[in-house]
């Protein structure tokens, strides 16, 4: 896998429906491929399922004696990696540990057929005045912008990991 070219940022959009946030009912995907795949590769430390709280599931994973957090996004096929700091940290929490393109675990997940957004687009500032997010955002419900407005998501990653606090 190559490095991140900001400049490919136009072909990229959401999903209507990432966030959870939809008029009609959303339905989410199948994790049971994700789980296979994750323990078939990797030494799993802790594994957190999807809650009504976050529409994520992580798995706190050792690969190359580092520690990293896999995140996947609860209705799409969205995956995410960051490295964790500390271990003693809540593991969770996005704004604590910095996302990170281990491109070795990047290229094993996609071949099989999961989707990875850059690091350099989930740090993203959120910003409607930049023609490259509202690019990115286009598709989103009514729905999920009245939920930008009340949560006020910083960067991209909080909207598609759905880790906004107010």
């Amino acid at each position: 896998m190559e490095p991140f070219n900001e400049e490919k940022l136009i072909n990229y959009r959401l999903p209507k429906g990432i966030t959870g946030f939809v008029e009609s009912e959303n339905k989410t995907i199948d994790l049971s491929l994700w789980e296979e795949t994750v323990k078939s590769f990797f030494s799993i430390k802790a594994n957190i399922q999807f809650s009504d709280r976050y529409s994520y599931t992580y798995q706190i994973i050792e690969f190359n004696n580092e520690l990293y957090l896999l995140f996947k996004n609860k209705y799409t096929d969205f995956f995410a990696i960051a490295k964790v700091d500390d271990e003693n940290e809540e593991y969770h929490k996005i704004p604590n540990h910095y996302f990170f393109d281990e491109f070795e675990i990047i290229d094993f997940l996609e071949a099989m057929g999961f989707i990875h957004y850059p690091t350099a687009l989930l740090e993203l500032k959120v910003d409607g005045a930049n023609p490259l997010i509202t690019n990115l955002l286009k598709e989103l419900s009514d729905s999920e912008f009245g939920q930008f407005s009340y949560f006020e998501p910083k960067i991209i990653a909080n909207i598609i990991f759905n880790d906004w606090k107010k």
